[in-house]
């Protein structure tokens, strides 16, 4: 038996925000320019890596175009004509305040959080490969727990083998943080990111792929981790085809709040075709399947005998429109049916159909940055749910105010409907919504100073807890943050 699930009200006001925002983007003032180093809007995915210098001629219309399925996402810019491998050190160090922090329903409390951390980012190129590594490394301390200290820790890898008409690449991506990355709560707030916002929110950048984590109830300290392998090869000048395959997997270590968070592992598997209509617009088909199992609740040695082994698939189906103009924007939409199967001793065996689809814009005006994302899919449940429906919208803009001023926008909203049913929890879904902003400005060469704020709230419509557990958590935070970020500028290591 097939239920339909209707969302078009829903795409369709994100599709409108999506041109809305970006005539008018287009139509305003750039302002003065900014200088570099200061950080710039991120979407969470890392740029498409350029060719070695040694193979840069004239770009051609597949390096200025590549398949609008892809992972990477290209540069608004096209390649420039030297590309050298580098080092890029870093560190940050800031106080915040916190209202709300990690309170388990008991009412409001104020709350600071000290954190600092390093970061070493390399890339190394030669003819035939390409080697990127970002690691982060430090630790945030709340003053208002026993044991105040949290360790944040994240590494990205990707390997890309290169030749004439394709590439292979594996990826992998690790991350230990007390909270989920989705507004990036474990850093104080998506505006206290600057230059790492790719490397921190790169699993819920993710989308079908990753194992991302799409709201936050205070600390609930958690291993994250998801492989990639894909591969691209062009069939002609104009056509290529791609495949992907990922495993990625969320452990949760610590439940502060006691509402039995939720073990998930989660095998992707996706094949594309993408065809180039001209320079700049692309059509795309792509074929996914995606399978969750859920072994084990968090802080509980006998989980409900109908839970373990619970698990479900879908299969999708979509179709995508990508239109480039070098240099200033990039669109992509798109979406399809996904069907879903259910295999559960509480709910028995279940198939539905619903939608799935994304659409993203980015656009740039000399240093300003626009990214607004879209994209719904089934994910796990961010460990709240055993699997979810997940809508998730994002909007990103960097705008220079002065020479040394700059100024950050981060909105971000993820609405999750459950799939697999609980024994105990009576919400069918629930929503997860932070808004922030960030001012940074350049104090020196190598130095900026920032300030930040970020609200944010969940709102299930019935109890997220399972039997056996207390079902306390806090709906809503608010981060007032200061600090300081040395970025400075990359070292060739040719």
């Amino acid at each position: 038996m097939f239920r339909k699930t209707n969302r078009a009200d829903a795409i369709a006001i994100a599709m409108f925000l999506l041109v809305v925002v970006g005539v008018g983007w287009a139509q305003a003032d750039s302002g003065s320019s900014a200088q570099d180093g200061l950080p710039p809007a991120e979407t969470g995915q890392k740029p498409n890596p350029a060719p070695p210098s040694d193979q840069i001629n004239q770009p051609s219309a597949h390096e200025l175009n590549p398949p609008i399925v892809g992972i990477d996402v290209p540069a608004l810019q096209p390649p420039g004509a030297e590309t050298r491998s580098f080092l890029i050190p870093g560190a940050q160090i800031s106080q915040s305040v916190e209202a709300n922090e990690g309170n388990p329903g008991s009412g409001s409390s104020i709350n600071g959080v000290s954190r600092g951390w390093g970061t070493l980012s390399l890339e190394k190129l030669w003819r035939r490969y390409q080697l990127a590594l970002d690691y982060l490394g430090g630790a945030a301390y709340y003053s208002n727990r026993p044991v105040g200290l949290s360790s944040l820790q994240l590494l990205d890898v990707d390997q890309h083998i290169l030749w004439s008409r394709g590439q292979f690449a594996i990826r992998d991506s690790f991350s230990y943080l007390p909270e989920g990355n989705f507004g990036a709560g474990s850093f104080g707030g998506s505006g206290a990111l600057g230059s790492i916002g790719g490397l921190a929110g790169g699993l819920a950048g993710l989308g079908i792929l990753g194992p991302g984590q799409f709201a936050s109830f205070g600390e609930q300290p958690r291993i994250t981790n998801v492989t990639i392998a894909d591969v691209t090869q062009y069939l002609t000048p104009r056509s290529s085809i791609s495949g992907v395959g990922s495993y990625g997997f969320v452990h949760f270590t610590g439940d502060n709040n006691n509402i039995g968070l939720i073990n998930s592992h989660q095998i992707v598997g996706q094949v594309a075709y993408d065809y180039l209509l001209n320079r700049r617009d692309q059509i795309a088909i792509l074929y996914a399947y995606q399978a969750f199992q859920f072994p084990s609740l968090t802080g509980s040695t006998l989980p409900p005998a109908n839970f373990v082994g619970s698990s479900f698939s879908t299969n999708l189906v979509n179709v995508l429109f990508g239109r480039r103009i070098s240099g200033r924007m990039e669109f992509v939409a798109g979406g399809g049916p996904q069907f879903v199967h259910i295999d559960s001793s509480e709910q028995g065996s279940e198939n539905r159909v619903t939608f799935s689809g994304r659409a993203s814009l980015r656009y740039q005006i000399k240093k300003s940055q626009l990214a607004l994302t879209f994209f719904r899919y089934n994910t796990n449940g961010s460990g709240i749910f055993a699997g979810a429906t997940t809508n998730v919208v994002r909007f990103v803009v960097s705008h220079p105010l002065s020479e040394r001023w700059v100024a950050n926008v981060d909105v971000g909203y993820s609405h999750n409907s459950r799939i697999l049913t609980l024994p105990g929890q009576t919400a069918q879904s629930f929503g997860y919504v932070y808004a922030g902003g960030s001012l940074y400005r350049q104090l020196g060469r190598q130095l900026s100073g920032f300030i930040s704020f970020q609200f944010s709230n969940v709102n299930p419509n019935g109890s997220l807890c399972m039997t056996g557990f207390s079902c306390s958590y806090t709906s809503q935070r608010e981060v007032g943050l200061i600090g300081l970020d040395w970025h400075p500028h990359p070292i060739r290591i040719d």
